[in-house]
């Protein structure tokens, strides 16, 4: 009897093409797209984009920034028309996403102990990982590259602790930084360190709590979202299944008017689900919700409705319950390792980070991040509402369509 039981469940699944590639084609594709999503979180294999600015323009802080532009890993983001030509420009690109981080040469490298670094890296306190990566491959490219920066700061050091040195010292010093070689250094275990000529500064957000809160309240909601659509929408193959569709189209709107109202459920069920994770944010964490509840509710609003018609529409497009279980689980975690519910978009490859603008999670997650993180208002955040609206249109459209054509079928 067990064994006819296990028959009879593979006999059926032999049946269900769609539902047997589903089982054994979909596993293997997910576990290709996991490992590119994850193999570049090491920190040797992060690509980031990075804006420099040379404000002092002499040919080492030129050598200095074409060494850093050259250093693997790191892609430098393209000037825009008009430059960047101030701090502010660099903190702009990074604030808003455009650079991980930035690399400021605001005086030429000397030995003098006293005066300000000056090499600073510039990065956002929601990204200080990417910050904190750059500054680590800043300082080893002047290590290896400008062993004599280091060397000059441990002569000032000398100079001010044994007093100074005589003018012929002072001479054969100048003399062998600039014949210095920096393989034959570090072959004799030459120090060479650049402590106090790369400094660290992060940009924070308005507010007091702690970093990492706004980001994954957008990307737990909009992940949950995703998969609570999905199971609903099931409930049509279901009725589809059971003979209900039968009776519904004869009714008013036919099998249409059922459609759409499972979407304006799921829209609502969103709503409310997204409002649990931030109310949650809001009272542990000080996230300011109700300071920002007007932009907070449009973008939960279009994160449900594309939620919703995608899962309508996917829950369309698939025969039975075990295609549409499993279809939903492999789009729902695709959509989401790439668009940044389960590890932020910047530690990704560069083509997959891109990729990821395809996917309704980072335009969920940005929009968010934009609103308590970056202070975004309407405008900056037009953009990313466009995209969810017309994403939820589609996806309703099509689910529509495929009603209408069910109802004339039947």
């Amino acid at each position: 009897m067990i064994a006819t039981v296990a028959r009879v469940m593979w006999l059926g699944l032999l049946r269900d093409r769609g539902a047997l590639m589903l089982a054994f084609v979909l596993p293997p594709l997910m576990f290709l797209v996991f490992a590119e999503v994850f193999s570049g979180a090491g920190e040797s294999d992060l690509e980031m984009r990075v804006a420099i600015l040379d404000q002092v323009g002499t040919p080492l802080t030129g050598r200095i920034a074409g060494a850093i532009t050259g250093l693997d890993g790191i892609v430098a983001v393209p000037d825009r028309p008009d430059g960047a030509s101030s701090v502010a420009d660099l903190e702009a690109l990074v604030r808003r996403g455009q650079a991980d981080a930035a690399v400021w040469l605001r005086a030429e490298p000397d030995g003098n102990l006293d005066a300000d670094p000056p090499v600073v890296v510039i990065g956002d306190a929601s990204r200080a990982l990417a910050a904190a990566v750059v500054t680590g491959r800043v300082q080893r490219v002047l290590q290896s590259e400008f062993p004599s920066l280091g060397v000059a700061r441990a002569a000032s050091l000398i100079d001010a602790l044994a007093g100074p040195y005589t003018e012929d010292q002072q001479e054969a010093l100048d003399l062998a930084l600039s014949e210095l070689d920096p393989a034959a250094l570090e072959e004799q275990g030459g120090d060479t360190s650049q402590d106090g000529l790369v400094a660290q500064r992060l940009l924070g957000g308005g507010r007091e709590i702690d970093d990492g809160v706004s980001y994954y309240a957008g990307a737990v909601a909009i992940l949950f979202l995703l998969f609570a659509a999905m199971q609903g929408a099931i409930s049509l193959i279901d009725e589809r299944n059971s003979g209900i569709v039968d009776r519904l189209v004869a009714g008013p709107g036919g099998y249409t008017v059922v459609v759409v109202g499972k979407g304006l459920f799921l829209i609502l069920q969103g709503v409310v689900q997204a409002a649990l994770i931030f109310v949650v944010a809001w009272w542990l964490y000080g996230l300011d919700w109700l300071g920002h509840f007007g932009t907070w509710l449009i973008t939960a609003v279009l994160a449900a409705a594309v939620s919703a018609w995608l899962g309508l529409l996917l829950a369309s497009l698939c025969s039975s319950r075990q295609q549409a279980q499993t279809a939903s689980a492999f789009v729902v975690l695709i959509l989401s390792a790439v668009g940044g519910s389960m590890m932020p978009r910047f530690l990704m490859p560069g083509w997959l980070r891109e990729l990821g603008w395809f996917t309704p999670n980072a335009w969920v997650i940005e929009s968010w991040q934009g609103i308590f993180w970056r202070g975004d208002g309407p405008a900056e955040l037009a953009a990313g509402w466009g995209v969810l609206a017309a994403t939820a249109l589609g996806a309703m459209l099509i689910s529509v369509w495929l009603a209408h054509r069910l109802a004339r079928e039947k």
